[in-house]
């Protein structure tokens, strides 16, 4: 079994088209039939039945790769959730992350009652490098509180007038 599998013009026919701009793949999985999950310099995209629908990295929250059921799993920063099964996976998994992170610019956790928020800067990889910011709850943080969504906004002027 070979280390890396190459890929074919068809693995990624028509995806310059549905993303608008030249690309060039940088890890790739396959699926069953013609399903494709591709990683390039700018973004995640994914072909199914011919239809590619993309992701730019900055907009990718996180995500996963289980091995024993080979799933590739990823949610955007608005919380909408992907699953892909993927017969061979390549690098994409080790792809995913340098992409996230290659995106990340800034993070930093402020404490609120109850729980803590995330609030991450994140700059798009291709021609819009504008540097958005997203807000992350955990321990049970509310982000429609008063008081938390003025501890996030306060957070985020800081960081811009800080990094930007």
């Amino acid at each position: 079994m070979p280390l890396f599998r190459r890929s074919t013009p068809d693995h990624f026919a028509g995806l310059a088209e549905a993303v608008g701009h030249a690309v060039k793949p940088l890890a790739f999985g396959t699926g069953e039939g013609s399903t494709v999950l591709v990683g390039t310099h700018e973004e995640l995209a994914l072909c199914v039945d011919g239809t590619w629908t993309s992701w730019p990295w900055e907009t990718i929250a996180g995500g996963s790769w289980k091995g024993e059921s080979k799933t590739f799993r990823w949610r955007t920063v608005e919380a909408d959730e992907h699953e892909v099964v993927l017969e061979d996976a390549n690098r994409l998994p080790q792809l995913f992350r340098e992409r996230i992170e290659a995106s990340t610019v800034v993070q930093s956790v402020i404490a609120t009652d109850p729980g803590h928020v995330q609030v991450v800067g994140r700059r798009g990889l291709g021609a819009d490098e504008t540097v958005r910011f997203y807000a992350v709850p955990s321990g049970g943080a509310d982000l429609l509180d008063d008081a938390t969504r003025a501890a996030i906004v306060a957070e985020t002027d800081r960081l811009r007038a800080e990094y930007f």
